[in-house]
């Protein structure tokens, strides 16, 4: 096995309603992570109760060598259990994980790569600026030891540009207005030592892990109800880690993009991505080539389409 096992949960269980363009969501997730991924990987696949449509095509992923491992699983064992699954088995020193409506940008691993090898206080990087406010309450203490380490420089404050939270508020049905309205307690915390930076937040939706970083962690089990966040996932991934004193943090660079459940539009949802670098701090990366991947021309539709389908889900599928 390589020594990088990149992994996804795939769950869709049919492809009408909200899940009449996942399949294709899915196929722009494989596409971008084939194309913009430098290091050599394992890939490994959790399917979580999938139609057979689905299941067809990641066999044929499998057969071409795309996929090394795959999981099928005829039964939902919802995000947490196909996690833990993934998090025990996974053969690689460093285990990236991503849920399966995520678009992958050039150098998202490689740097993600660079700040676990300059920060090895670190267990975890998301591969995208994640905002203050309650994502900063899990890393306090990491805060104080970050504090009193005299390689690091600290700066707090609203650091990362509107343009760049709007991009992933926009993915998820929101405007930057609702996420400032929601976030009026936001304190980014961006940690320098020498060259590289990285923002002391992290978030679920992806990221890179330390293997060694998992002992005394797994299993992911709720064993409180105060741990009980939501139906689909519960952070206690994020918790244990806190808990052992692993640090968890995010890029300061705009590396991945979050699609949800219809495929975006970048023109509209990433307009910059164009013609400027897609840091938060730096003008070091520019990214000159980018493919309109969607009909929906409109950022209004395609939040109002958001709403709409995140609506649908929770009336069908949760309790």
């Amino acid at each position: 096995p390589r020594s990088i096992t990149i992994t996804t949960i795939v769950y869709i269980p049919s492809l009408e309603g909200y899940w009449q363009d996942s399949l294709n969501v899915l196929k722009v997730f494989f596409d971008s992570l084939i194309k913009n991924t430098d290091e050599e990987f394992d890939l490994m696949v959790f399917d979580n109760g999938s139609c057979q449509k689905v299941i067809s095509f990641l066999i044929d992923l499998k057969n071409d060598g795309i996929i090394q491992f795959l999981i099928l699983s005829n039964k939902n064992l919802k995000k947490l259990g196909a996690l833990d699954y993934l998090l025990r088995s996974a053969p690689g020193d460093l285990i990236s994980y991503s849920d399966s409506d995520v678009l992958f940008l050039p150098g998202w691993l490689t740097e993600s790569k660079k700040i676990l090898d300059n920060f090895p206080e670190a267990a975890k990087v998301t591969a995208i600026p994640i905002a203050g406010g309650d994502t900063t309450k899990i890393s306090e203490e990491s805060y104080l030891k970050a504090e009193k380490d005299r390689t690091i420089k600290i700066k707090t404050g609203k650091i990362i540009p509107d343009k760049l939270i709007e991009a992933h508020s926009l993915s998820i049905g929101k405007t930057i207005e609702q996420f400032n309205n929601d976030h009026l307690d936001r304190i980014d915390t961006l940690l320098i030592r020498g060259k590289h930076q990285a923002f002391l937040s992290t978030a679920d939706f992806q990221f890179t892990l330390r293997k060694n970083a998992l002992k005394n962690i797994l299993p992911l089990k709720i064993e409180h109800e105060s741990d009980y966040y939501d139906p689909i996932y519960s952070p206690i991934l994020e918790k244990k880690l806190n808990q052992f004193g692993w640090w968890q943090l995010s890029l300061n660079k705009y590396l991945i993009h979050h699609m949800g459940n219809t495929v975006p539009d970048l023109d509209s949802e990433i307009p910059w991505l164009n013609n400027e670098n897609i840091s938060a701090q730096s003008n070091n990366n520019e990214y000159n080539t980018v493919k309109k991947l969607s009909i929906f021309n409109s950022t209004r539709i395609r939040t109002l389409l958001k709403k709409i389908n995140t609506w649908t889900y929770k009336k069908l599928y949760e309790k």
